[in-house]
C-alpha cells in the first residue's frame, strides 16, 4: 500500500461534515473562511444563476432541523455520460489516487469534465460507475454549475456561504488526501478533461507472496504488474491522456508497512523488500515513460537509492518531473526563477531530491501573499487555502505549470517525448548558479501568473 508523500494533513473534513466522528481520524483544524467574491463583476447571466441557486438553497431549511428524515434528497450520476466541454484541448489529465466515496460529491460540480473513472479489477482496469446522494437543492445547484464553459470556483462563493448555512449539520462531504489533491488540480487546468484511476490495486504487495517467494511466484507477480501496466497504457491511448498527476510513491518503507498489513508476519529484510519493490517496475514505466505523456510526481525526502528506486533521477523516467515546494510570501525570484531565493521552508530538504520547487506563496502561521495557491472549497463552491503544504498537494501546481508551458509556447506541436524534454527545460531554465548555466530549480508561477487559468482569463 502506498502512502502519500509528506501527507501532513491526512484527512480534511469540509462543509457538511457535521458532528460525525471517526476515532482513527481526529478532527482536523477548520479551514479558513472562503475569500470574498473577486472585484471583477460576474457576468449578469451567471449572476442570475448564482442568485437562483442561493435563493433555493437558503429556502431549504429542512436540513437545519433536528429531524431531517423528511427532507428532500436526490441521486446524481457521475461518469463520461455527462461529459460536455465547450472549450477543451482534448488532452486529458490522468489523476491516480484513491478517490474514496466521501470525496465523490466534490466531483459533481465538475462532472462535465470527466472522460472516465476506473479502478483495478484483478489484472484489468474496469470503468467505475458512481453516483452521489445529496440534498436535492444542493445537487441541482452543483450540476447547474457543471457548465460546458468553465466557471471558476471563486465566482461561486455566495453559493458556498448559502450551502454552509443550510447543510452544515449534515455529513455530506469528506475529503481525504485524494479529494484535496483534486481540489488543487481541477481549477488549474480548465481546458483539460479528467480521467480518474483508483490507486488501490494498481500497486501493492500481492497476498500470494506472503507465503511463497520462489522463482515461479515472483514470475507470476511480475506478469501481474506487466498486465496492469499494459492496461494503463491502453487507458492513456483510449482517452488521449497527456498529463499524469502522481501524488504518491513507493519505497521499501511503504512496502514494509504493506507487508505488515497484508501478511501479518515479520517484515523480511531489506534485500527482499528491494527485490519485491522492483515488481512494480512495469507500472512505473507506464507512468513515467510512455510516449508523449508527462507525469508530475510529488517529491520525497530520499535515503538510499536502493530503497527509493522510483524517486531517483534516471533516464528510465525521462517523462517524469519531481515536484517539491518552498514557502515564501516574497521569493525574490523573477519570472524565469533567477535571483537569490528567500524561503521560510523547503521540501524536500535536499535540492537533488526534486526537479523543481514551486512556491505556494504562503508561510505557515504567518500568512499568504496575494495571489497565492488556492484550492476549490467544498463542492467546488468558492475557494480557500490550506494552512500547511505538502508535496502531494503542491504537485498539481507543478503539473499546472507544465500544462501552461505546453499551450503557451507549443500549442501547435504534437505531444512527444522530445517536446516533454523541452517543457522540462523551460520549467527550470539553465540560467542560474554562479556561472549562469545551472537549472533554476526554484520557481514562482503564481506570482507571475504562469498558469492557464490566468493566461486564458476565465470568468
Amino acid at each position: 500500500m502506498r502512502v502519500p508523500l509528506l501527507l501532513l494533513l491526512s484527512t480534511w473534513c469540509l462543509t457538511g461534515c457535521g458532528d460525525s466522528k471517526d476515532p482513527e481520524h481526529p478532527d482536523a483544524p477548520a479551514p479558513p473562511d472562503a475569500p470574498a467574491p473577486p472585484d471583477a463583476p460576474v457576468p449578469p447571466l451567471l449572476q442570475a444563476r448564482i442568485d437562483l441557486a442561493v435563493q433555493r438553497i437558503t429556502a431549504d431549511t429542512c436540513f437545519t432541523q433536528p429531524d431531517t428524515s423528511g427532507c428532500e434528497w436526490a441521486d446524481y450520476g457521475l461518469g463520461p455520460t455527462f461529459f460536455d466541454m465547450a472549450v477543451s484541448t482534448g488532452e486529458a489529465i490522468l489523476v491516480v489516487d484513491d478517490l474514496d466515496d466521501g470525496a465523490l460529491p466534490q466531483l459533481l460540480r465538475y462532472r462535465n469534465r470527466i472522460f472516465g473513472m476506473y479502478r483495478v479489477n484483478g489484472e484489468t482496469l474496469e470503468a467505475r460507475t458512481a453516483s452521489v446522494h445529496l440534498p436535492k437543492q444542493l445537487g441541482d445547484a452543483l450540476i447547474s454549475f457543471a457548465d460546458p464553459h468553465h466557471i471558476p470556483a471563486s465566482a461561486l462563493t455566495m453559493v458556498a456561504q448559502a450551502a454552509n448555512a443550510s447543510y452544515s449539520k449534515v455529513p455530506l462531504l469528506f475529503l481525504g488526501h485524494d479529494g484535496i489533491v483534486l481540489s488543487h488540480l481541477v481549477e488549474l487546468a480548465p481546458e483539460q478533461p479528467l480521467v480518474f484511476l483508483n490507486l488501490t490495486g494498481l500497486l501493492g504487495l500481492l497476498p500470494s507472496l506472503c507465503t511463497q517467494m520462489d522463482d515461479a511466484a515472483l514470475a507470476a507477480a511480475r506478469a501481474h504488474f506487466e498486465t496492469i501496466a499494459a492496461s494503463v497504457r491502453q487507458l492513456m491511448r483510449n482517452h488521449n491522456v497527456r498529463f499524469v498527476n502522481a501524488s504518491f510513491g513507493d519505497s521499501t518503507q511503504t512496502l514494509a508497512t504493506d507487508w505488515s498489513r497484508t501478511c501479518g508476519t515479520d517484515v523480511p529484510g531489506p534485500d527482499v523488500l528491494r527485490q519485491l519493490l522492483h515488481l512494480y517496475d512495469p507500472v512505473y514505466d507506464a507512468l513515467f515513460n510512455t510516449e508523449g505523456v508527462v507525469t508530475a510526481q510529488a517529491a520525497a525526502n530520499l535515503g538510499d537509492p536502493l530503497d527509493f528506486p522510483f524517486d531517483q533521477v534516471s533516464p528510465a523516467f525521462a517523462n517524469r518531473a519531481r515536484v517539491g515546494f518552498i514557502s515564501s510570501r516574497d521569493s525574490g525570484l523573477d519570472e524565469l526563477g533567477r535571483g537569490t531565493v528567500k524561503k521560510a521552508e523547503q521540501f524536500p530538504r535536499n535540492n537533488t531530491d526534486a526537479d523543481v520547487f514551486v512556491n505556494w506563496r504562503c508561510e505557515v502561521f504567518v500568512g499568504c501573499a496575494d495571489p497565492h495557491y488556492e484550492l476549490a472549497a467544498s463542492f467546488g463552491l468558492g475557494s480557500t487555502a490550506l494552512v500547511i503544504m505538502a508535496s502531494s498537494y503542491v504537485n498539481p501546481l507543478g503539473l499546472g505549470r507544465l500544462i501552461n508551458l505546453r499551450y503557451a509556447n507549443h500549442a501547435d506541436a504534437p505531444m512527444s517525448n522530445a517536446l516533454i524534454q523541452t517543457l522540462k527545460q523551460e520549467l527550470t531554465p539553465a540560467l542560474c548558479g554562479q556561472d549562469g548555466t545551472q537549472p533554476c530549480v526554484y520557481q514562482d508561477p503564481i506570482a507571475f501568473r504562469q498558469l492557464e487559468v490566468y493566461r486564458r482569463h476565465y470568468r
